[in-house]
């Protein structure tokens, strides 16, 4: 029990310690590289909760399984936001359906981590919005039609290969 505690404490040191010199060397760089600021590298401060909750999902496994949505999320915004960053924000126009995105992402992480079936609803709704409005955006819906008839079918068909397979016993 006393070593268990002593490698949570030394993971805790070195996820402070990680993000201290990520921050460090941050702070250098916008100094060496001009067009590298502090107002386009902003996003990074994103990944901060995210080593954070890293460490705490790799102690705990299962039972913090919970973190991985935030995980995904900070992720996601800090890369598509250091991209605004580096494009310009107008983007904002053509890309919001991202906003949408971000949390269909998270359940597709739950699901994965947990193979909990009820993740992948939310994670389907919101992940076919986001396509259905890219899709109005650019005025496409050929992808959209197709997506749709291969996700209504696999749910109708997945039902049939649930009782074939409790049948044969396999």
């Amino acid at each position: 029990m006393e070593k268990k505690k002593d490698q949570q404490y030394n993971i805790g040191f070195l996820v402070f310690g990680a993000i201290l010199v990520g921050l460090g060397i941050l702070f250098l760089v916008t100094n060496i590289i001009p067009i590298l600021s502090i107002e386009k590298l902003w996003p990074l401060f994103l990944l901060i909760p995210v080593a954070i909750l890293v460490a705490v999902w790799l102690q705990a496994r299962e039972r913090a399984a919970g973190v991985v949505l935030p995980i995904v999320l900070l992720t996601f915004y800090c890369s598509y936001f250091l991209w605004l960053n580096f494009t310009t924000w107008y983007n904002v126009e053509t890309t919001w359906p991202n906003f949408i995105i971000g949390p269909g992402l998270g359940f597709l992480g739950l699901f994965i981590v947990t193979r909990n079936w009820a993740y992948l609803i939310p994670s389907s709704i919101l992940l076919l919005l986001a396509a259905v409005f890219y899709a109005a955006l650019i005025e496409n819906t050929i992808f959209v039609g197709i997506l749709l008839i291969v996700l209504g079918l696999v749910f109708i068909l997945k039902p049939m290969f649930k009782e074939k397979t409790a049948e044969t016993g396999e």
